[in-house]
């Protein structure tokens, strides 16, 4: 006779957890598996040599301790301005971590009870550690659907209005995945010198893509119809002595709102009852890197006026230690040409 599953026996849902928690709680369990593992391998190893198969684990519990270590200086408050679903895409990434946290235990049980001690198999010392992974990984799943960190689950674009000093909308809809920007052809007669040398050297057309959500416009270099677009053109932008090359379409993702030329914006004083007109800035770039970390953007810190100035910061500030790997997969950063998947493309380039 089928057993029967009375409703009470049913487990209640998983608490819901924000991504801050999540990541402490894997860290702590991280040091739990470390610290066993150095138990096991004094219990019945020491003093004599440690099998290669037992002490290779620790460097990759490590690295996993590092990956977390590494997405905890992001913030979680800050990142749904930039990263539609942000919580759903480090669950990914937090899960991921899990996932191998629970092969790492399932393998080091293996290896000491079949080498070891069979009775190992019995008393399951990493039990506990398992089951715990097991919940937290529940937890973690619930991020795509709880989203903590942005209750009203909008959309990037649609956090905060355009404003000046902040992230033009058309820019988070470029780097979510959402490109509604204009393509049109630039007329000779606005051709910089340098621009009629590459065409003299290479051919092809000059390009501009321009924002529909503001006045922002940035032009690039195509050469044949299979690099026609600003997504697949071959042309790089570097600049001598730093260590980074990067793309058109990384400016695009980068910029700030501006608006239309001969814009003047009026702010008012509440405590002096007058108001004063202001000049819109002439910021163009914030440093997305910078943001996702829980900076605001401010001028010659984390915002810029040319492209060159964002390039340096760039080097300066974000290629020791790189930007976290949820930042570099999702704006397609290599380190030294190389990407996560050898088929994409990178934006920037970190050499």
């Amino acid at each position: 006779m089928a057993a029967v599953v009375l409703a009470d026996d049913v487990p209640p849902p998983p608490e819901p957890i924000t991504v801050e928690q999540a990541i402490n709680d894997l860290l702590s369990m991280l040091y739990r598996i470390r610290h066993k593992l150095q138990t096991l391998i004094d219990y019945y190893i020491f003093p004599d040599v440690t099998p290669s198969a037992v002490s290779d684990y620790d460097p990759r519990l490590r690295i996993l301790q590092t990956r977390l270590q590494s997405l905890s200086t992001l913030s979680y408050q800050k990142l749904p301005y930039i990263i539609s679903n942000s919580d759903q895409v480090a669950g990914y990434y937090l899960n991921q971590v899990a996932e191998q946290m629970h092969n790492s235990v399932h393998g080091i049980q293996r290896i000491f009870t079949s080498h070891y001690d069979r009775d190992l198999e019995d008393r399951q010392p990493f039990i506990a550690i398992w089951d715990a992974i097991t919940y937290k990984k529940s937890q973690i799943g619930g991020l795509g659907r709880l989203h903590p960190s942005n209750p009203r689950r909008l959309r990037a674009e649609d956090m905060r209005p355009n404003e000046l000093g902040s992230f033009c909308r058309g820019a988070l809809q470029i780097s979510n995945g959402v490109d509604r920007g204009r393509i049109s052809f630039l007329e000779s007669r606005d051709l910089s010198e340098e621009n009629r040398r590459k065409l003299k050297a290479f051919g092809g057309a000059f390009l501009t893509w321009q924002c529909p959500e503001c006045s922002y416009r940035v032009r690039y270099h195509v050469s044949s119809s299979n690099t026609s677009n600003i997504y697949t053109t071959d042309e790089i932008r570097q600049h001598g002595g730093l260590a980074i090359k990067y793309r058109s379409l990384f400016l695009a993702k980068s910029h700030l709102y501006l608006p239309p030329p001969g814009t003047t914006t009026r702010v008012i004083d509440l405590r002096r009852r007058n108001s004063k007109i202001l000049i819109p800035s002439q910021l163009k770039y914030g440093c997305v890197f910078c943001f996702a970390h829980g900076h605001d953007l401010v001028r010659h810190r984390s915002a810029f006026t040319t492209p060159q100035a964002l390039a340096e910061h760039i080097a300066l500030r974000h290629t020791r230690p790189t930007p976290p790997t949820l930042m570099l997969h999702l704006f397609s950063v290599a380190i030294e040409g190389k990407l996560d998947d050898a088929r994409k493309r990178w934006d920037v380039n970190l050499l």
